[in-house]
């Protein structure tokens, strides 16, 4: 029975309906917006990632630097893994750099300013409606255009990011182990000159001594050259609102393709 409305519900919607292709698009946009604040989140699947490197990280390059291990194995494996480090900070740089994402216009742009527009040359109502929704689709489709761009440019940040954080996990290993077998070495050395300090120290001629020892996008303008029940040529171009990510900085484009900023 369910099924039977569905597919009622399905054959009652039609592409040459413009109030159904204003839903469509606007599920749309709901879909990219959710998906989008994902890829964002997603972000701390690399964060934990590099918290877990760090814990050892700076212990390894001393190793190097201070020429505790010279072993050209290590170095390699160092050498290699710092460069995957190093690509995926770049990626996730780019990850949390403001992007700019566009928004859905006042809605006073259409019942007031662009309803007053038309009104000068075009006299039947219905017609002006028509338009109105034409212009709404407009907007609708440059907003999906850009933040559709937004996202995968973002998405690919993100893949990019934890894949090369993941990658450098091995090498990261390597060099761990050498770390610690170095480590373990000392302690064993450290071990036994405290032997022999105690058994000097027993002596009741020697004294024991210690010491203590880091754009935008750019989207061109989407316009539809057709669009069912309307004269294309008479249809006010819409454009939405584009605001950078934390940023109070935003702007549009008027029906005759002025840009305009909104304080």
């Amino acid at each position: 029975m369910i099924e039977t409305e569905n597919l009622k519900t399905m054959s009652e919607k039609s592409f040459y309906d413009l109030d159904y292709i204003i839903e469509i698009n606007e599920q749309r946009l709901e879909e990219y917006t959710t998906a989008y604040q994902k890829v964002l989140e997603r972000l701390t699947h690399v964060i934990l990632i590099y918290s877990a490197i760090t814990i050892f990280l700076i212990p390894i390059i001393q190793d190097s630097s201070l020429f505790r291990i010279s072993n050209p194995i290590f170095l390699l494996f160092l050498i290699i893994f710092l460069g995957l480090l190093v690509v995926s900070l770049v990626f996730t740089i780019r990850l949390i750099i403001p992007g700019d994402l566009a928004y859905l216009n006042f809605p006073k742009k259409y019942y007031r300013d662009y309803r007053k527009e038309y009104e000068k040359s075009i006299e039947d109502k219905e017609s002006i409606n028509e338009l109105l929704k034409v212009s709404y689709v407009r907007e609708l489709e440059e907003i999906l255009a850009n933040n559709e761009k937004a996202l995968r440019i973002k998405s690919t940040f993100q893949y990019k990011a934890l894949i090369f954080a993941l990658i450098s996990i091995v090498p990261y290993l390597v060099c761990l182990t050498f770390h610690l077998s170095q480590k373990s070495d000392n302690v064993q050395k450290v071990q036994i000159v405290n032997t022999e300090n105690l058994s000097n120290f027993m002596k009741p001629d020697t004294m024991a001594k210690c010491k203590d020892d880091k754009k935008t996008t750019n989207v061109d303008a989407i316009k539809a050259n057709d669009y069912p029940g309307v004269d294309n040529s008479l249809v006010l171009d819409s454009h939405p609102i584009y605001r950078r990510e934390n940023s109070s900085v935003a702007y549009t484009f008027t029906f005759d393709g002025k840009k305009v900023y909104i304080k």
